[in-house]
């Protein structure tokens, strides 16, 4: 009965940890042990005031807003797009902390990672060739391979590898 409680609590602690649901919810989660170091459970997460009314609207600066996640699309040449670009990437906003901005290019085509996540100013979020004032730029090829990184101090470039 002990093992039985333990395993109900490790899935409810499991299933409080999602990810991938903007907003707070509630996990309720059952389970039982096989053997002595493996467990099987269930869960349900329920969403909890998740903001409907955000997700797909275009706010006044043009930037469009997809479940509270900023997406910027760029053709190959670097032109900014409304949709998905074949040939280009997009930008996205993985946080915000005061008047920075932390985002990370991914290639559209096959949604791999074009840059390590950086720090970018309001201003410099639609900007091709945007670099951080402070901090490391680091860009992959589309085949995944390292192809530069880049440190930036005050604005300048300061260290360049290729």
């Amino acid at each position: 009965m002990k093992q039985m409680a333990l395993a109900a609590a490790f899935a409810a602690i499991l299933s409080a940890c999602t990810v991938g649901t903007p907003g707070m919810s509630v996990g309720l989660g059952m389970g039982t042990s096989i053997g002595r170091h493996v467990g099987l459970g269930t869960s349900i997460n329920i969403p909890v005031g998740l903001d409907k009314t955000r997700a797909g609207t275009t706010n006044d600066s043009g930037i469009n807003v997809i479940e509270e996640q900023i997406v910027t699309y760029f053709d190959a040449q670097g032109n900014t797009q409304n949709t998905v670009a074949r040939g280009g990437f997009h930008r996205q906003l993985l946080n915000k902390r005061d008047n920075e901005y932390i985002v990370q290019d991914f290639y559209s085509d096959n949604n791999r990672k074009r840059t390590d996540p950086y720090t970018l100013s309001r201003n410099q979020l639609m900007r091709f060739r945007a670099h951080p004032d402070n901090g490391t730029l680091t860009t992959y090829a589309y085949n995944g391979n390292l192809m530069q990184q880049q440190v930036y101090q005050n604005g300048r470039l300061i260290n360049a590898k290729y």
